[in-house]
């Protein structure tokens, strides 16, 4: 008897090993979602419009959501459909200039930076002399580019990258971190999540104050350009990446999680497409 059920076992192990070498479960189809109760769902719809239009769902919003995600709330295609549906909707985008904002700017809201325009064409037009007026013209112009760039993130037509690149030339940001060191060392921190080395700190000082400076092997020399270059290097968007595993999953990427997100955004991906991947998972839906 003991040599059957043995023999049973065993045939069951080889079994078990063989379709474990010739069956792949996708980890994203894995019922690790079989859990989703009506509760936990209930939660994903609140947890997901506050992530994405830093409200909850209106009454009408959450029926329909709950009757799109109940069409089948274990199928990761139809969450997809259901984020980009409130991604597409205007205050989305708002909602990420505001969380922007909450990070870099004091919570500085969109009305404020319309009221600033404003207030530097008064005093351009009121300037008693040149170099006053040319001191307000260049806040003026650096707000109404900023503008420009917001409107352009509204409308799909500016990147997550500009839209950063403007918000840290805005004059407030400067008031903020006064100085150009400051400057420097909280682009840093905000981004790179670090201090920078000495060298970094002189180059990009030197190039902040209108100096030449080399920095990750490009020239520069002025604030435009610091700005130019820190954005388009990898470690700006493993930054992002941080960001985002921090805002929705409380956690920081693994070393895995990072090299592949950083090809993704390497290879194409957007802001978006980041959020929207990490709001689909099941991690965050069972969160």
């Amino acid at each position: 008897m003991s040599h059957r059920i043995i023999l049973c076992f065993f045939g069951i192990s080889m079994l078990l090993a063989s379709c474990g070498r010739d069956t792949i479960v996708p980890v994203d189809n894995f019922p690790a979602d079989s859990t989703i109760t009506q509760v936990e769902l209930e939660n994903y719809i609140n947890r997901t419009h506050i992530a994405l239009l830093n409200r909850k769902p209106t009454a009408s919003e959450f029926s329909q959501s709950i009757q799109r995600l109940d069409i089948n709330r274990y199928d990761r295609d139809i969450r997809d459909a259901y984020i980009t549906s409130i991604q597409d909707m205007q205050r989305s985008r708002w909602a990420v200039w505001q969380f922007l904002s909450d990070r870099i700017l004091d919570g500085t809201d969109t009305a404020d930076v319309y009221w600033s325009a404003q207030r530097y064409q008064q005093r351009v037009n009121n300037s008693s002399t040149q170099t006053e007026q040319d001191y307000w013209q260049g806040l003026l112009d650096r707000t109404n580019n900023n503008i420009a760039t917001l409107n352009g993130w509204y409308s799909n037509d500016s990147t997550f990258d500009a839209l950063i690149g403007w918000m840290v030339r805005m004059p407030v940001y400067d008031e903020i971190n006064m100085g150009t060191e400051n400057f420097v060392v909280s682009i840093y921190q905000h981004f790179y999540h670090r201090y920078p080395t000495d060298h970094e700190l002189e180059q990009a000082s030197d190039m902040v104050d209108r100096q030449w400076g080399l920095l990750y092997g490009t020239n520069g020399n002025s604030k435009a350009d610091f700005i130019g270059i820190f954005t388009t290097q990898g470690e700006f968007k493993q930054g992002i990446i941080i960001n985002v595993f921090e805002s929705y999953l409380n956690r920081l990427p693994t070393t895995v999680e990072s090299d592949r997100f950083l090809n993704h955004l390497s290879d194409g991906w957007d802001y978006q497409k980041l959020q929207r991947y990490l709001l689909t998972d099941s991690e965050f839906v069972n969160g």
